[in-house]
């Protein structure tokens, strides 16, 4: 089983870079984080954010899943970001994750897999049992600094938003 908690935080900025991803093939995650990684964006990361974890987050790195149109529409924009300690960094793009409340799911593995099988996991066992819809914000992988992905002790989470269900939907 995955642990989880529900947490409520404000709304942050975050500032990186996005893709158009077409549906429900995984590939085209793993393709934008080589292609980011080729073009030196987690080295500029890192220089900007001064080996800093996000104060919101914790985080080093975010991919940040815009579903807030439509969750049920697996075609969205996807952002590799940090959160923004610079406003006026002009390189990337800027993005608000509004306030929301959310289920985290903790995950200890290599990535993706071990992420993957957060979201899995929230989206077909946990969110369909739970007192719970989808809120209409981005849905958030959260990777922590010292985590370098590749070893089996790696620490990563998946932030799904939340809301209450309403008594129809009970």
């Amino acid at each position: 089983m995955i642990k989880h908690r529900i947490i409520e935080k404000p709304a942050f900025d975050v500032v990186g870079k996005k893709t158009w991803i077409s549906g429900q093939d995984n590939e085209l995650f793993g393709q934008f984080w080589v292609r980011c990684q080729e073009e030196k964006l987690f080295e500029r990361f890192e220089k900007l954010s001064h080996h800093q974890p996000g104060q919101q987050t914790g985080s080093s790195v975010l991919g940040i899943s815009c579903v807030e149109k439509d969750p049920a529409n697996r075609a969205f924009y996807y952002m590799i970001a940090i959160e923004n300690p610079d406003a006026h960094w002009q390189e990337q793009e800027l993005y608000q994750v509004p306030a929301s409340r959310g289920a985290i799911f903790e995950r200890i593995g290599k990535i993706p897999e071990a992420i993957v099988k957060s979201e899995i996991y929230a989206f077909t066992e946990w969110l369909p049992s739970s007192a719970y819809d989808h809120a209409k914000t981005p849905e958030m992988e959260v990777y922590f600094p010292g985590n370098d992905g590749m070893r089996e002790d790696s620490y990563c989470e998946f932030w799904l938003p939340i809301t209450e269900k309403s008594s129809v939907d009970v």
